[in-house]
């Protein structure tokens, strides 16, 4: 080990040391999200910036991430979401490539690419300086995986040499290139990954972490961030996988791909072989990881279905469920050995064995659980974990939060039936952005008790807080009457579906608050 590697450890072990003295005196003074969120990830917001501003200005030099204009759009762009009454904060997401723009060691040979050491905070300090003038919070994901430093993959070494089988590739290889992953097309900055149990793609992101903490930690506007680190394209628990048509090279499918990187990284360790162990210990590190360097905030860890962990069906069709699974039986009662081929059981036991570590972790943080993936046709009882799994959570432990994002826009875009359409096949004549709205809104508020307007199931557990895309809020803001015909109960507004969400979720908190007045004169 080198001797720099060796000192960037014990750096990081005196910053975890550091963050463990805190735990013991912010134990009572958690923040916690509350309320309607405008989700606004910066690469995909600025982009659209950059896109409308190129088509306006066809002869003008072209813009970018770096360019102060895009800077000062998305700093109105804040400005704009906050002014909302509906809206408690902004859940901002950032690829890390493009925070810590440089290796760590450019500060001791003068090569940092930005300030002096290499990080770019200004996206995130001025989402933080909008929401700390607005008097409200910040939701924090912060993505690797294939959003990794390009300085950083170039230091590990490639696995890609093991394919096609039989290959070969060096002892220490810590990353993979999968050709075909839809996640990453949708998301990524790249198609290589660090392999989850890479030391440096760890020691590295940890690191990060801590540097991110030490600047927004004390920040008030900081209530929450997702847990990351064993990813692919995003904080969520998905990796490429037969399941969703992954392949590391044409040919090569992504769970045989996966048994023959866990092979060659761990040919000694039977527990790992053609299992998803491997994934699930890594996952464990990480949440201890976020638990030593954070304190007084929530940790989230995006868990969504029960799919997208490989199975390994081929190789072992026996499926081991984890003595200390305490959610196996409820959330994977859809996934259970036997059922359709369609359904993942070693995928979904593997998940909820990682939840069930999450419920007995202790620190000074608090906990949520949350599901990126919400449609109007998501499931809304227990068996494949999604939201219902959230709803779980928070009925089973006081000290969890839950909360769930629209997974497309409801306003606009090729996905609006596949997000708001509540009839299978995603085929709803005239759909409306307040439609497909309340339909997402009844899966939200099912099996809560302010089931009764969005005519869903009765039940009394509680969800704290709710993702919508940021252009759904500027639809709402822009449009206060509703789209007619309408078939929504009282003829709502997108606004006002808004209002009345942020007053149900605050009811449900014990916070009760007046619905305002609806945003249509007309109606």
């Amino acid at each position: 080990m080198s001797r720099n590697i060796i000192a960037a450890h014990a750096c990081l072990i005196l910053l975890f040391a550091g963050g463990s003295l805190a735990q013991a005196d912010d134990r009572n003074n958690i923040r916690r999200p509350l309320g309607v969120y405008a989700k606004a990830d910066i690469e995909t917001a600025a982009n659209a910036y950059i896109t409308a501003y190129g088509k306006a200005n066809p002869g003008a030099p072209p813009l970018t991430l770096m360019s102060p204009q895009v800077h000062a759009a998305l700093a109105q762009l804040y400005a704009g979401l906050l002014t909302d009454r509906a809206i408690s904060g902004i859940t901002v997401g950032e690829h890390w490539d493009n925070v810590q723009l440089s290796d760590p060691f450019c500060v001791f040979n003068h090569s940092c690419l930005v300030g002096p050491d290499g990080y770019d905070w200004s996206y995130l300090d001025e989402a933080f300086e909008q929401a700390n003038l607005s008097h409200k919070s910040v939701n924090l994901i912060i993505t690797p995986g294939v959003n990794s430093p390009s300085w950083l993959l170039s230091k590990i070494s490639s696995c890609d040499g093991l394919f096609p089988a039989p290959g070969s590739a060096p002892p220490d290889c810590g990353k993979v290139t999968f050709s075909v992953f839809p996640q990453q097309q949708q998301r990524g900055d790249g198609n290589v990954f660090p392999l989850p149990w890479s030391g440096l793609y760890q020691l590295a992101w940890w690191d990060f972490l801590a540097h991110l903490n030490a600047r927004y930690n004390n920040n008030p506007a900081f209530v929450s961030i997702a847990v990351a680190g064993p990813v692919g394209a995003s904080d969520e628990l998905i990796l490429p996988t037969n399941s969703n048509q992954s392949f590391q090279q044409p040919g090569v499918h992504a769970d045989d791909a996966w048994s023959a990187l866990i092979n060659h990284s761990f040919p000694n360790i039977a527990s790992y072989q053609n299992t998803d162990q491997a994934f699930i210990d890594q996952w464990d590190l990480a949440i201890d990881a976020y638990e030593r360097i954070f304190t007084g905030i929530t940790l989230v860890l995006a868990v969504d279905a029960g799919q997208d962990f490989p199975e390994f069906a081929m190789q072992n069709p026996t499926l081991t469920v984890h003595h200390d699974n305490t959610l196996w039986a409820e959330d994977c009662v859809n996934s259970a050995p036997g059922a359709p081929p369609d359904n993942q059981p070693r995928s979904c036991e593997a998940k909820t064995e990682i939840l069930s570590y999450f419920l007995t972790v202790s620190g000074g943080n608090g906990r949520a659980t949350w599901d990126g993936g919400m449609t109007a046709t998501s499931p809304t009882l227990l068996g494949d974990i999604g939201v219902p799994g959230v709803k779980l959570l928070t009925s089973l432990s006081p000290s969890f939060s839950g909360g769930a994002e629209f997974d497309h826009p409801v306003s606009q875009g090729q996905n609006m039936q596949e997000e708001g359409c509540n009839m299978p096949g995603g085929n709803c004549l005239n759909l409306t952005a307040e439609e497909g709205a309340y339909n997402v809104l009844a899966v939200f508020f099912s099996g809560t008790p302010a089931y009764p307007y969005y005519g869903a199931t009765p039940g009394l557990a509680p969800i704290q807080y709710l993702d919508v895309d940021y252009t759904d809020v500027q639809y709402a803001q822009s449009n206060p009457c509703p789209t007619l015909p309408s078939t929504v109960p009282g003829t709502p507004s997108l606004q006002d579906l808004l209002n009345r969400a942020s007053r149900d979720i605050f009811a449900l908190a014990g916070q009760p608050q007046p619905l305002p007045s609806t945003t249509c004169p007309e109606h």
